[in-house]
């Protein structure tokens, strides 16, 4: 092999793996605010969840449903933040139980007017926090 061949093939092989390096890895802080914007999704969700259980448009088994999926994407976001040891990971734990709390709430009586008012309010302080913590 022609030494000029061999220089151009350890630079390829080099960019390559700059490349995969590169491309293939999320850095902590985008992991923390895609986690922060989950969870920002999943309160505002259940708030408007909350807000048709007040108004009387979501039947009892429909918002048992919706709000037990949401409640069970906190809780997986929760395991992810848990595992992954992400930077002010008690805050977004933290978040991810309450926000859990009040889906859940909801879930267990979900034709009860007083308690979504309850949690509407719950749920769209929690999506402020989240929403602080993705800037």
């Amino acid at each position: 092999m022609a030494p000029g061949n061999w220089f151009a093939m350890k630079m390829v092989a080099v960019c390559i793996g700059c490349l995969l390096v590169v491309t293939g890895c999320e850095s902590t802080a985008d992991r923390v605010q895609i986690n922060a914007q989950s969870l920002h999704s999943d309160a505002v969700d259940g708030a408007t969840l909350a807000g048709e259980i007040i108004a009387g448009r979501a039947g009892a088994t429909f918002a048992r449903a919706h709000a037990q999926e949401l409640q069970d994407d906190t809780s997986q976001i929760d395991k992810n933040v848990y595992d992954q040891r992400l930077p002010r990971y008690n805050d977004l734990q933290q978040l991810a139980d309450q926000i859990g709390a009040a889906l859940g709430s909801m879930a267990v009586k979900p034709d009860d007017k007083s308690l979504a008012q309850s949690a509407r309010a719950t749920l769209l302080r929690l999506a402020d926090d989240a929403q602080r913590m993705t800037s």
